[in-house]
Protein backbone atom coordinates (compact mmCIF):
# COMPACT_ATOMS: atom_id res chain seq x y z
CA UNK A 1 0.00 0.00 0.00
CA UNK A 2 1.30 3.44 -0.93
CA UNK A 3 2.00 5.55 2.13
CA UNK A 4 0.57 9.06 1.88
CA UNK A 5 1.86 11.79 4.14
CA UNK A 6 -0.15 14.85 5.22
CA UNK A 7 -0.55 17.82 2.94
CA UNK A 8 2.13 20.46 3.42
CA UNK A 9 2.65 24.18 3.14
CA UNK A 10 4.13 25.28 -0.17
CA UNK A 11 6.94 27.79 -0.41
CA UNK A 12 5.57 31.33 -0.49
CA UNK A 13 5.11 32.47 -4.08
CA UNK A 14 7.07 35.66 -3.53
CA UNK A 15 10.05 33.64 -2.30
CA UNK A 16 9.85 31.32 -5.30
CA UNK A 17 9.84 34.35 -7.58
CA UNK A 18 12.83 35.83 -5.75
CA UNK A 19 14.78 32.61 -6.28
CA UNK A 20 14.26 32.92 -10.02
CA UNK A 21 16.84 35.68 -9.73
CA UNK A 22 19.61 33.47 -8.36
CA UNK A 23 21.31 30.13 -9.03
CA UNK A 24 22.55 27.04 -7.19
CA UNK A 25 26.12 28.22 -7.75
CA UNK A 26 25.38 31.47 -5.93
CA UNK A 27 23.79 29.50 -3.09
CA UNK A 28 27.03 27.51 -3.04
CA UNK A 29 28.91 30.68 -2.05
CA UNK A 30 26.72 30.96 1.05
CA UNK A 31 25.89 27.38 2.08
CA UNK A 32 27.67 24.04 1.91
CA UNK A 33 24.70 21.79 2.57
CA UNK A 34 21.55 20.79 0.74
CA UNK A 35 23.30 20.10 -2.56
CA UNK A 36 22.44 16.89 -4.38
CA UNK A 37 25.08 14.53 -5.73
CA UNK A 38 26.47 16.27 -8.84
CA UNK A 39 25.77 13.11 -10.84
CA UNK A 40 22.14 14.28 -10.93
CA UNK A 41 22.22 16.42 -14.05
CA UNK A 42 19.80 18.28 -16.33
CA UNK A 43 18.65 15.99 -19.11
CA UNK A 44 19.06 18.84 -21.58
CA UNK A 45 21.07 22.03 -21.66
CA UNK A 46 19.21 25.06 -20.39
CA UNK A 47 16.90 23.22 -18.00
CA UNK A 48 16.18 25.27 -14.90
CA UNK A 49 13.54 25.05 -12.19
CA UNK A 50 12.43 26.46 -8.87
CA UNK A 51 9.47 25.39 -6.76
CA UNK A 52 8.17 23.42 -3.80
CA UNK A 53 9.26 19.80 -3.38
CA UNK A 54 6.55 17.18 -3.73
CA UNK A 55 8.37 14.07 -2.54
CA UNK A 56 7.89 10.58 -3.98
CA UNK A 57 9.48 7.23 -3.18
CA UNK A 58 9.18 4.43 -5.74
CA UNK A 59 10.60 0.93 -5.86
CA UNK A 60 12.68 0.75 -9.05
CA UNK A 61 10.39 -0.66 -11.76
CA UNK A 62 7.14 -0.08 -9.80
CA UNK A 63 6.11 3.51 -10.47
CA UNK A 64 2.86 3.40 -8.50
CA UNK A 65 4.06 6.30 -6.36
CA UNK A 66 4.29 8.55 -9.42
CA UNK A 67 0.69 7.77 -10.33
CA UNK A 68 -0.43 8.62 -6.80
CA UNK A 69 1.53 11.86 -6.83
CA UNK A 70 -0.31 13.05 -9.92
CA UNK A 71 -3.56 12.81 -7.95
CA UNK A 72 -2.25 15.16 -5.24
CA UNK A 73 0.19 17.67 -6.74
CA UNK A 74 -0.50 21.38 -7.10
CA UNK A 75 0.68 23.83 -9.77
CA UNK A 76 4.22 24.97 -9.06
CA UNK A 77 5.26 21.74 -7.36
CA UNK A 78 8.50 19.99 -8.30
CA UNK A 79 8.28 16.20 -8.25
CA UNK A 80 11.30 14.98 -6.28
CA UNK A 81 11.65 11.23 -6.76
CA UNK A 82 13.80 8.68 -4.96
CA UNK A 83 13.56 5.76 -7.35
CA UNK A 84 15.10 2.72 -5.72
CA UNK A 85 18.23 0.77 -6.56
CA UNK A 86 17.70 -0.38 -10.15
CA UNK A 87 18.74 2.28 -12.67
CA UNK A 88 17.53 0.27 -15.67
CA UNK A 89 13.95 1.50 -15.30
CA UNK A 90 12.81 5.03 -16.11
CA UNK A 91 10.09 6.53 -13.93
CA UNK A 92 9.19 9.36 -16.32
CA UNK A 93 9.15 10.08 -20.05
CA UNK A 94 7.17 11.82 -22.76
CA UNK A 95 3.69 10.69 -21.66
CA UNK A 96 4.22 11.65 -18.03
CA UNK A 97 5.66 14.96 -19.19
CA UNK A 98 2.38 15.72 -20.96
CA UNK A 99 0.59 15.16 -17.67
CA UNK A 100 3.13 17.18 -15.67
CA UNK A 101 2.74 20.17 -17.96
CA UNK A 102 -1.05 19.96 -17.90
CA UNK A 103 -0.95 19.90 -14.09
CA UNK A 104 1.33 22.95 -13.99
CA UNK A 105 4.32 21.25 -12.39
CA UNK A 106 7.52 23.27 -12.24
CA UNK A 107 9.76 20.30 -13.04
CA UNK A 108 11.14 16.94 -12.03
CA UNK A 109 14.19 15.81 -10.05
CA UNK A 110 14.91 12.06 -10.04
CA UNK A 111 17.56 10.17 -8.15
CA UNK A 112 17.31 7.48 -10.79
CA UNK A 113 16.38 7.24 -14.45
CA UNK A 114 14.13 8.91 -17.00
CA UNK A 115 13.57 8.41 -20.71
CA UNK A 116 12.57 10.56 -23.70
CA UNK A 117 15.08 13.29 -22.94
CA UNK A 118 14.73 14.79 -26.42
CA UNK A 119 10.97 15.05 -26.05
CA UNK A 120 11.40 16.77 -22.68
CA UNK A 121 13.75 19.26 -24.30
CA UNK A 122 11.30 19.96 -27.12
CA UNK A 123 8.56 20.63 -24.54
CA UNK A 124 10.99 22.65 -22.37
CA UNK A 125 10.02 20.67 -19.28
CA UNK A 126 12.83 20.97 -16.71
CA UNK A 127 14.06 17.53 -15.69
CA UNK A 128 17.10 16.48 -13.69
CA UNK A 129 18.10 12.84 -13.35
CA UNK A 130 21.01 10.53 -12.66
CA UNK A 131 20.53 8.36 -15.75
CA UNK A 132 18.72 8.21 -19.09
CA UNK A 133 17.48 4.77 -20.11
CA UNK A 134 15.08 3.28 -22.70
CA UNK A 135 13.36 0.79 -20.38
CA UNK A 136 10.28 2.15 -18.60
CA UNK A 137 8.84 1.17 -15.23
CA UNK A 138 5.21 0.18 -14.75
CA UNK A 139 2.60 0.36 -12.05
CA UNK A 140 3.00 -3.23 -10.86
CA UNK A 141 1.92 -2.91 -7.25
CA UNK A 142 1.19 -0.45 -4.47
CA UNK A 143 4.73 0.16 -3.25
CA UNK A 144 6.20 3.51 -2.37
CA UNK A 145 5.18 6.75 -0.70
CA UNK A 146 4.25 10.35 -1.39
CA UNK A 147 4.53 13.50 0.76
CA UNK A 148 7.02 11.86 3.13
CA UNK A 149 10.74 12.64 3.57
CA UNK A 150 13.00 11.05 0.93
CA UNK A 151 16.73 10.95 0.29
CA UNK A 152 17.70 12.29 -3.13
CA UNK A 153 21.31 12.68 -4.16
CA UNK A 154 22.41 12.13 -0.59
CA UNK A 155 20.18 14.91 0.77
CA UNK A 156 17.12 14.41 2.94
CA UNK A 157 14.31 16.28 1.24
CA UNK A 158 11.12 17.16 3.07
CA UNK A 159 7.79 17.98 1.43
CA UNK A 160 7.66 21.73 0.89
CA UNK A 161 11.40 22.31 0.70
CA UNK A 162 12.46 24.85 -1.90
CA UNK A 163 14.09 23.22 -4.93
CA UNK A 164 16.45 25.21 -7.16
CA UNK A 165 18.23 23.61 -10.10
CA UNK A 166 20.11 24.55 -13.26
CA UNK A 167 23.08 23.34 -15.34
CA UNK A 168 25.35 23.51 -12.27
CA UNK A 169 23.22 21.17 -10.16
CA UNK A 170 20.39 20.86 -7.66
CA UNK A 171 19.99 22.33 -4.18
CA UNK A 172 17.23 21.73 -1.63
CA UNK A 173 16.56 24.42 0.98
CA UNK A 174 14.39 24.57 4.05
CA UNK A 175 11.99 27.47 3.34
CA UNK A 176 12.95 29.33 6.53
CA UNK A 177 16.64 29.18 5.65
CA UNK A 178 15.85 30.09 2.06
CA UNK A 179 14.07 33.23 3.26
CA UNK A 180 16.97 34.16 5.54
CA UNK A 181 19.59 34.13 2.78
CA UNK A 182 17.71 35.45 -0.25
CA UNK A 183 18.76 39.09 0.20
CA UNK A 184 22.42 38.08 0.40
CA UNK A 185 22.04 35.94 -2.71
CA UNK A 186 20.41 38.70 -4.74
CA UNK A 187 23.09 41.17 -3.68
CA UNK A 188 25.75 38.74 -4.89
CA UNK A 189 23.91 38.41 -8.18
CA UNK A 190 23.77 42.20 -8.56
CA UNK A 191 27.52 42.54 -7.98
CA UNK A 192 28.27 39.73 -10.41
CA UNK A 193 26.21 41.44 -13.11
CA UNK A 194 28.27 44.62 -12.63
CA UNK A 195 31.57 42.73 -12.84
CA UNK A 196 30.42 40.71 -15.84
CA UNK A 197 29.25 43.75 -17.77
CA UNK A 198 32.49 45.58 -16.99
CA UNK A 199 34.56 42.62 -18.25
CA UNK A 200 32.77 42.38 -21.58
CA UNK A 201 32.67 46.17 -21.99
CA UNK A 202 36.48 46.24 -21.66
CA UNK A 203 36.66 43.70 -24.46
CA UNK A 204 34.29 45.72 -26.61
CA UNK A 205 31.92 42.77 -26.85
CA UNK A 206 28.29 42.24 -25.83
CA UNK A 207 27.51 40.15 -22.78
CA UNK A 208 27.03 36.54 -24.00
CA UNK A 209 23.47 35.26 -24.15
CA UNK A 210 24.22 32.64 -21.49
CA UNK A 211 24.03 35.43 -18.94
CA UNK A 212 20.69 36.67 -20.21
Amino acid sequence: MIQVGPDFERVDRSLVEAYRGTTPATVGHVLHHGFADPAIRPVYRGARLVGSAFTVQIESSDIAGISKAYELVQPGDVLVVASGRDPRFACAGEMSTFKSIRLGLAGLVVDGSVTDALEMEIMKFPCFARYITPMVGRRTGENGSVRLPVTVGGVQVNPGDLVLADYNGVVFLNPLEAAQIIDELLEKERKEVELREAFWRERGEPVPVIYG
